[in-house]
């Protein structure tokens, strides 16, 4: 069995193991509480930093200004999100999704409690709805209200929620089929959900409270070269010469932060640059910790990841090198939103910027295009922008 059919098989598994596990708690007595609210998000940290503001937004609309808010969340962005958002959030419910896949009594755990929890009102905002985790989760709250989205048009996922999990909701919102940057997609979710129009119109991290106790140096570029996906990971020798045009003909030291498990990836640098002037934070700093290093950097150079992401909610400069996954959802940022920034992509998407319709339409779902067809001349050339008009 190769390595698509086990995986198929292995899901199919996984969520018939879910529904019963559904039956099995759905069988206990529980009381509905009034004016309470589930939210599930359990997608990645750059999907939480441009949806988060959305839910200052529920706790202030007219609909759901009455009710307690639970979050329940993916565990790797719990810490951004106990810092910057207990404050309309009520409670947090935190997810491995690792355990949630594969441990039949994490999940059986994890169920029984949302359930017994007696939610009145359970959302999902996700336009990726993904059956084996917020769908299922949604299906274990039984509350009263279940709203989700209709969910996006990836052909994989699309027929999946439709058979599986679309009657898990008592009202699933119609989006529209327009390829929208995911800020926007989020916008028009809750104003749906709520009736009411949004005001506001990009990603914002208020830092006011937020500290760090690593030692930086007064003016330093951000240099983030890790990424999840291999095929979104520019080369490291290609970070290697960017961080020493910074430190040797910028004269600008260079901050390098990410994951523990992409510590090599710093080091690949490290050797190749020899400088003091390069400061290695890689494993050494939490989620909020990271906002606050990109937040007093002069500019950041980085990978497709929550970095730019985050570069946004603080309003810093960056340069993005990404290979055109998702364009048009995830990338570019639309100017409307925010225009302090520079995109490289690979050739067949830099020579046809003059038609985004069409590249949004062939790249919307996916790139198989080759990161490192960008070449290190065209970064340099984008940072000498970038630190011209700021």
């Amino acid at each position: 069995m190769n390595n698509i059919y086990l995986k198929k098989f292995l899901n199919l598994i996984n969520f018939l193991s879910a529904r019963i596990i559904l039956l099995i708690i759905h069988t206990g007595k529980r009381e509905i509480i009034k004016n309470t609210l589930l939210i599930t998000r359990l997608d990645s940290i750059g999907d939480y930093v441009l949806f988060r503001n959305y839910l200052a937004f529920l706790k202030q609309s007219k609909k759901y200004k009455d009710y307690s808010i639970t979050l329940c969340g993916n565990i790797i962005w719990k810490d951004i999100a106990e810092s910057f958002d207990s404050d309309v959030v009520n409670d947090f419910i935190w997810i491995n999704r690792k355990k949630f896949y594969s441990g039949l009594s994490y999940k059986f755990r994890i169920l029984k409690y949302v359930y017994r929890r007696g939610f009145e009102v359970a959302i999902d905002s996700a336009y990726t709805r993904e059956v084996l985790y917020s769908d299922i989760i949604i299906k274990a709250a039984n509350a009263k209200i279940k709203i989700g989205s209709k969910g996006s048009l990836d052909k994989h996922a699309y027929w999946k929620r439709r058979f599986f999990s679309d009657s898990f909701y008592d009202l699933l919102i119609d989006q529209t089929e327009n390829n929208l940057f995911e800020f926007n997609r989020n916008k028009e979710f809750f104003e749906k959900v709520t009736g009411e129009h949004i005001l506001f119109n990009k990603p914002e991290l208020n830092l006011s409270g937020i500290d760090c106790d690593i030692r930086l140096p007064e003016k330093y570029v951000v240099v983030f070269p890790g990424s999840n996906a291999v095929e979104r990971r520019w080369e490291a020798a290609n970070y290697a010469e960017i961080c020493q045009y910074l430190i040797f003909d910028c004269s600008l030291p260079v901050v390098i932060p990410g994951a523990s498990n992409e510590k090599f990836i710093v080091d690949i640098i490290s050797q190749k640059v020899k400088s003091d002037k390069l400061l290695d934070l890689s494993g050494k700093t939490g989620l909020t910790e990271l906002v606050k290093v990109i937040s007093d950097c002069e500019f950041l150079v980085s990978n497709d990841t929550s970095a730019v992401h985050i570069a946004v909610a603080v309003n810093k400069p960056f340069i993005c090198i990404s290979n055109g996954n998702h364009y048009g959802r995830f990338v570019p940022y639309p100017g409307n939103i925010y225009d302090n920034c520079e995109y490289l992509f690979p050739p067949e998407i830099m020579d046809n910027l003059n038609s985004p319709e069409v590249l949004s339409e062939k790249y919307r779902f996916n790139s198989t295009l080759d990161i490192n067809k960008i070449t290190v001349d065209q970064v340099i050339e984008k940072i000498n922008l970038i630190m011209s008009r700021n």
